[in-house]
C-alpha cells in the first residue's frame, strides 16, 4: 500500500484557497508569532476517559489558529514536553491522555457545505451533532457517523470510527476525501488517497492522532431530502432465533454495499440502509434482534420512535443507572422483550435521536458523576473475519464466537449490558480491525459501579481477544483493549512497521505521545526521555 513511500508531500502555507475550507486555517496568516500566554490554558487539569477508568493530570491547552498551534510545537520541542490531543472527551480508553500537554481541537470547529458537490469541510473540534444538524437542514447525512453528538470529527476520524451504518457504508474514513495535517515541524499538508500522500492519508486515519494535528476534514455526504424537508428514520426489526439465524441475516446483499473505498460514479443517488444486530440477557435466557433502517422524507412517516432512541426521555437516565446491576439489567430487558418490543410494524425515530441515541448514556453518566456516583463504562469490540468464498465457515466462526461470549456471560455471571454485531467491509487504513479483510464487528458494552465488577469484565474480555485471534480476528483499537501485547502484535504484524516508518518521518523526535498505543504496543512505540517540565 505504498510500502516504498518516501517524500512528495503536498504542503501549502496557511492562506491556501481554492477549495471549500480553506478559510479553517486562514487565521495561521498572523504575521506575529503568537505568545504562550495568548493561548487558553488550564494548568495541571485533571483529565478522564469517558469510561471513566483512566486518568491524567496535564496542562490544558486551546488554541484558536494554526499559528497557536505551532507555537505550542516549537515550546514542546525547546523543552523536550510531549503532546496529545483531545477534543470531545469521548475516548473510552486513554487515546487521548497525558501527563504533559494535552491540547483540545474544540475550538477548531468551522463547518462549511458545499451543496453542489456534496461535501462539507469541518474542522477537527466539530461535534458531529453540529455537522449533522447543519447537514440535515440542507437535506444531507453523513454516510456514516457515530453514536453521540459530542464526539468530534477530528476524533472520529483517528479513530477510523464505525457506525450502524457502516454495515453497508463501510467505516468513516470510505468518505474522507482530504484533511489538511499540521506536522510537529509546522508544515500544512493536504492528504488524500491519491500518491504522493495515500500512505499517510492511510495511515492518519485510524492512526489515533499520533502523527500530527488535523485541522479540517471534508467528507462526502448524501442528499437524501430537498432543503428543509425532515429526515426520519425508519426501521424494521425482525427476532431471531438463533445466532445463526442472526449471522445470516447480518450478511448484506452486494447491491446495498458501497462499492469500494473512495466511492464510484456508480455511488450517486447511493443511499446507505443500515443492517445491524443487538443482543441481551433476559431472565428467561438470551435474546438477539436484526434491524434494518433506512432513511424516509417528510412528515407522512408517522413517529413511533424506539425508546432507545430518546435520549432525554424522563425515564432514560433512572433506567441508565438501574442497569448498571446485573439482575435489574436482565429484568428490564425482560419487560423490554416481551411488552415494549413491537417486530409488527416499523419504528419511525427522529434524525437526531435516532443516530445519537447513545447521549442518553452521556447525559444519565453526567448527572451521576455531579452527584458523586462512580460510573464505570467499558467497550470492547472485536473483529471476526468473513471470507465470502468461504461463507458457511465463516457463519460458524462467527455464531462460535457469539456462543463463546454467552458462555462466560453464564459462568462468570456478569453479562454485557448488550453486544451489537455486523458486518463491515475491508479497508486499506494502516490500523484498522479491516485492514485487507472483511469481517463482522462484535461490540460488547458493560456498566459497573465498583472496580471488582470491572476487574471481572477486564477478565472476560482478555479471554476473548485470545480468542479473537485464535479466529484470524482482531481487537479494535478505538475502544477499550484488554489484550497482551503479543497478541496484538500478532493482530497488527501487517501494519506496524509501515506505520511505525511513517511516525519516524513525521515525528522523528517523538514529541507526539499516545499513552494508549505506548500501552497496547511498547515494543514499537516506546516512551520517549523527557525532559524536566518547565
Amino acid at each position: 500500500m505504498a510500502a516504498g513511500f518516501t517524500g512528495g508531500w503536498r504542503s501549502r502555507g496557511p492562506r491556501a484557497g481554492g477549495r471549500p475550507g480553506a478559510g479553517l486555517t486562514r487565521a495561521g496568516g498572523d504575521l506575529a508569532p503568537p505568545r504562550l500566554d495568548e493561548i487558553l490554558r488550564r494548568p495541571l487539569c485533571l483529565l478522564q476517559g469517558y469510561g471513566g477508568l483512566h486518568h491524567a493530570c496535564g496542562d490544558l491547552y486551546f488554541p484558536r489558529s494554526v499559528e497557536q498551534l505551532r507555537a505550542l510545537f516549537r515550546m514542546a520541542k525547546q523543552t523536550g514536553r510531549r503532546v496529545t490531543f483531545r477534543a470531545g472527551a469521548q475516548s473510552l480508553d486513554a487515546q487521548a491522555l497525558n501527563d504533559d500537554i494535552v491540547i483540545s481541537m474544540i475550538r477548531f470547529d468551522s463547518i462549511e457545505v458545499d451543496e453542489e458537490r456534496a461535501q462539507v469541510t469541518v474542522g477537527a473540534g466539530a461535534t458531529w451533532g453540529a455537522i449533522a444538524r447543519e447537514l440535515a437542514a440542507r437535506g444531507f447525512v453523513p454516510y456514516t457517523a457515530v453514536s453521540t453528538s459530542y464526539a468530534t470529527a477530528g476524533g472520529t476520524v483517528s479513530g477510523g470510527c464505525l457506525s450502524r451504518f457502516s454495515g453497508t457504508a463501510g467505516k468513516e474514513g470510505s468518505y474522507v476525501e482530504r484533511m489538511t495535517l499540521l506536522t510537529l515541524d509546522g508544515q500544512l499538508l493536504t492528504l488524500s488517497r491519491d500518491e504522493p500522500t495515500s500512505a499517510l492519508f492511510h495511515a492518519v486515519i485510524g492512526g489515533l492522532g499520533y502523527l500530527g494535528a488535523l485541522i479540517d476534514i471534508t467528507y462526502r455526504v448524501a442528499r437524501v431530502a430537498p432543503p428543509g424537508t425532515p429526515i426520519r428514520v425508519e426501521t424494521q426489526v425482525t427476532r431471531c432465533g438463533s445466532f445463526e439465524e442472526l449471522a445470516e441475516a447480518l450478511v448484506p446483499p452486494p447491491e446495498l454495499l458501497l462499492p469500494e473505498e473512495g466511492g464510484t460514479a456508480a455511488e450517486d443517488g447511493w443511499i446507505p440502509e443500515a443492517i445491524f444486530s443487538v443482543a441481551f440477557q433476559t431472565l428467561e435466557g438470551s435474546r438477539s434482534l436484526v434491524l434494518r433502517s433506512r432513511y424516509v422524507t417528510g412528515t407522512s412517516h408517522a413517529l413511533r420512535p424506539l425508546l432507545t432512541h430518546r435520549p432525554r426521555h424522563v425515564l432514560r437516565v433512572p433506567i441508565e443507572w438501574l442497569m448498571r446491576v446485573s439482575v435489574v439489567s436482565r429484568a428490564i430487558w425482560t419487560i423490554i422483550d416481551r411488552f415494549i418490543f413491537d417486530v409488527t410494524r416499523p419504528y419511525v425515530d427522529e434524525l437526531m435521536g435516532y443516530m445519537f441515541f447513545m447521549d442518553g448514556n452521556v447525559l444519565a453518566k453526567r448527572i451521576g458523576q455531579g452527584l458523586g456516583m462512580r460510573m464505570f463504562t467499558v467497550q470492547q469490540s472485536f473483529m471476526i473475519p468473513y471470507d465470502a468464498g468461504a461463507r458457511e465457515e465463516s457463519l460458524r466462526r462467527l455464531t462460535g464466537f457469539l456462543r463463546k461470549i454467552e458462555e462466560i456471560a453464564i459462568r462468570d455471571g456478569i453479562p454485557p449490558l448488550m453486544f451489537d454485531v455486523l458486518h463491515i467491509q475491508g479497508d486499506r487504513f494502516l490500523l484498522s480491525a479491516n485492514h485487507g479483510t472483511d469481517g463482522f464487528a462484535v461490540t460488547l458494552a458493560f456498566e459497573a459501579w465498583d472496580e471488582d465488577s470491572v476487574s471481572r469484565i477486564r477478565l472476560r474480555l482478555s479471554e476473548l481477544s485470545a480468542h479473537t485471534l485464535e479466529l484470524g480476528g482482531r481487537v479494535y483499537l478505538v475502544k477499550n483493549v484488554y489484550a497482551t501485547p503479543e497478541q496484538l502484535e500478532a493482530m497488527y504484524a501487517h501494519a506496524l512497521p509501515e506505520f511505525v516508518r511513517l511516525k519516524q518521518l513525521v515525528d522523528p523526535d517523538g514529541l507526539l505521545r499516545n499513552e494508549f498505543l505506548e500501552r497496547v504496543f511498547p515494543a514499537h512505540f516506546r516512551p520517549a526521555p523527557r525532559l524536566a517540565r518547565r
